[in-house]
């Protein structure tokens, strides 16, 4: 029993060093949203719905005085309802199904970044976000490869310049295809340049892991221009070999209190395409902080079109979000 005592002692002083050590070099944060969205659509009606509440875990820790190891972990959820399970599970007891986000860990210091793991492809933060502004509506843009299984490298900014690559590997399990999943690797690179007034980034995607009907190379262009601190333009060029072409086009404005924007795109299908009529699509937001945690908006915009399956339709909404 003493020895037992003893090692524990031993044992606690130990992890107490341990934990000691740790907090001195380890940061650790909890974080996450509460997002709700009322929307009213020409062709779908109204619904009162979540919009993509998020809770997650962060944080990072010194390997040497240049070097820091980080991590994140973030669920989304719905925050609006409880959903019944189905009868096979227990008791039909109610429940909230929560969904991988981002997770992933990597490395940081004087050589740039590198990650492990699935966040936004580095095409679509670079190329897309800009002009695919919103809070809840969307602008249509080129298609790209899905998140995950991906190792991406981030340069440090060298007099403007930054280069960007990624690898996302499926493996070569062609069995898990049955499961509607795809195997092989697809290739994505950036390259950004920014000064004071303006950034512009080139990309490409490979797309060389999606359903082989779909498996076309996207590359694009965009460029930025902030002409004042609160004020941003950007005009995008986007193309997916023999599928179409996408011109967008964003400004954002902030007026204090929130933000003003808006977005314009012009979708040109290739001549190889069923539907093969040019189409536009836009939408316009404001945002109003009401403190520094949340935030109320509005959206309004017609993302549809004639020559597309669900057919031309506005839609508006009205959200709040809570960050914390």
């Amino acid at each position: 029993m003493k020895k037992s005592i003893v090692a524990l002692a031993v044992s606690s002083a130990a992890l107490a060093s341990v934990s000691a050590y740790a907090a001195e070099d380890t940061s650790l944060d909890f974080y996450g949203n509460i997002q709700y969205a009322y929307t009213s659509d020409t062709a779908d009606g109204t619904n009162f719905q979540d919009n993509g509440s998020t809770l997650g875990v962060k944080g990072e820790s010194k390997v040497t005085d240049d070097i820091t190891a980080f991590f994140k972990y973030e669920l989304e959820f719905k925050a609006d309802e409880q959903e019944e399970r189905s009868n096979d599970d227990d008791n039909g007891t109610a429940y909230n199904e929560s969904k991988l986000d981002q997770a992933y860990v990597g490395l940081k210091g004087s050589f740039g970044k590198v990650t492990v793991g699935t966040h936004d492809t580095i095409y679509n933060n670079a190329l897309q976000d800009a002009v695919d502004q919103f809070e809840y509506l969307s602008i249509s843009m080129a298609s790209g490869s899905s998140q995950g299984d991906t190792i991406t490298y981030f340069s440090p900014s060298m007099s403007g310049f930054e280069v960007q690559v990624a690898l996302q590997t499926k493996g070569t399990d062609d069995s898990s295809t049955d499961n509607g999943d795809f195997t092989g690797n697809a290739g994505m690179a950036v390259l950004k340049y920014s000064n004071d007034l303006m950034s512009v980034a080139v990309g490409y995607d490979s797309r060389e892991n999606t359903a082989e009907d779909d498996a076309d190379a996207t590359s694009g262009i965009a460029v930025t221009v902030t002409p004042m601190d609160n004020l941003s333009v950007t005009a995008k060029y986007e193309t997916t070999e023999d599928t179409a072409d996408y011109l967008g086009l964003a400004a954002r404005y902030g007026y204090g209190m929130g933000d003003v924007y808006g977005s314009y795109a012009n979708v040109n299908p290739d001549s190889s395409q069923d539907d093969n009529e040019t189409y536009n699509e836009y939408a316009l937001g404001v945002t109003y902080s009401i403190n520094s945690s949340m935030y109320t908006y509005f959206e309004i915009g017609n993302y549809g079109s004639d020559v597309k399956d669900e057919g031309s339709h506005t839609t508006s909404v009205v959200g709040v979000t809570y960050v914390f």
